[in-house]
């Protein structure tokens, strides 16, 4: 299993160390604009080799990622605190179309998973510019957002949050939807669990939608959330595992990529599954879809 990322800021070179201690890979290359960053990441990480998984990591070029079967794209410049995600666009546009391109040349069987913000509209431009099966373009979306999710309401309700089935769907920005309909903990209705109170879960929800921009204020960027959630769907795809996870994938009766969840295997992001919603979260969702559509308009010109 080859595992290249494209991007070796921190996300992406914490991705590539969480790969490692998961044992996702035996052949892991590193790939950024500053040829020295990512040797020193990799040399860094390589080692760890006499107490981690074995795999070979290395720094190259774009070229060094062919017949990869997975090609991580964190490229791109991050964003500040006080920024939302789509002021991203026009930065990494070009960018991220330009890498995908050269990715695909040299792994046309490989499975583009995208992290570069804005997410949505990232994913649909290498979407779009690779030419590839939608199963095989996925997006991190609101899983890095789920986890925040279930991380708050574990804490607030006094459950462990791998217990916790809660999804955030839609955009991987400020329009997400964390939806409240049909929360579980162990098969247990979150209004049935003990100390349960609507006011502390409208509170977890607004927490979730702001979460990122806090840790960015308070520590510069977010790190290790997003390599954790990123790593869970490479394991997904590499252990093929059929999980369910709200993947950001292009969604053909809405024209946009979004964030559902879905079955996620080695062949890709699968089937969507149905998730109970009520009207207002539906409200919400299509908001959601509709700012996404405002964004996807503007890419035109990258692809």
């Amino acid at each position: 299993m080859k595992i290249s990322v494209v991007g070796c800021g921190k996300v992406g070179s914490t991705v590539a160390y969480t790969a490692l201690l998961k044992g996702l890979t035996d052949d892991i290359v590193l790939v950024d604009a500053s040829c020295d960053k990512a040797k020193g990441e990799a040399l860094d990480i390589l080692q760890c080799r006499p107490f981690a998984p074995q795999a070979n990591i290395r720094q190259g070029q774009l070229a060094d990622t062919a017949g990869s079967d997975i090609i991580v794209v964190t490229a791109g410049i991050p964003r500040k605190a006080d920024e939302p995600r789509v002021l991203l666009l026009s930065r990494n546009a070009a960018l991220i179309g330009d890498i995908v391109r050269q990715a695909v040349h040299y792994s046309p069987n490989c499975i583009l998973f995208m992290i570069t913000n804005p997410l949505d509209v990232m994913t649909q431009l290498a979407f779009k510019a690779s030419g590839l099966p939608r199963e095989r373009v996925i997006g991190m979306g609101t899983v890095l957002d789920t986890s925040r999710y279930r991380a708050s309401l574990a804490r607030d309700f006094g459950a462990d949050a791998r217990d916790i089935d809660a999804y955030v769907i839609g955009e991987h920005g400020e329009t997400m939807v964390p939806v409240k309909t049909g929360i579980h903990v162990r098969g247990i209705p979150l209004e049935n669990w003990p100390g349960f109170s609507a006011k502390a879960l409208d509170q977890v929800v607004n927490e979730v939608i702001a979460a990122s921009g806090q840790v960015i204020a308070l520590k510069g960027g977010t790190v290790f959330a997003p390599a954790v959630s990123a790593c869970a769907v490479l394991e997904a795809l590499v252990r093929d595992s059929h999980a369910v996870l709200p993947v950001c994938t292009y969604q053909e009766d809405l024209g946009v990529c979004l964030s559902l969840p879905t079955i996620v295997n080695r062949a890709g992001a699968k089937q969507v599954v149905a998730l109970p919603t009520s009207g207002e979260e539906d409200r919400l969702f299509a908001k959601s879809v509709d700012n996404i559509r405002s964004y996807v308009k503007d890419l035109t010109e990258y692809l």
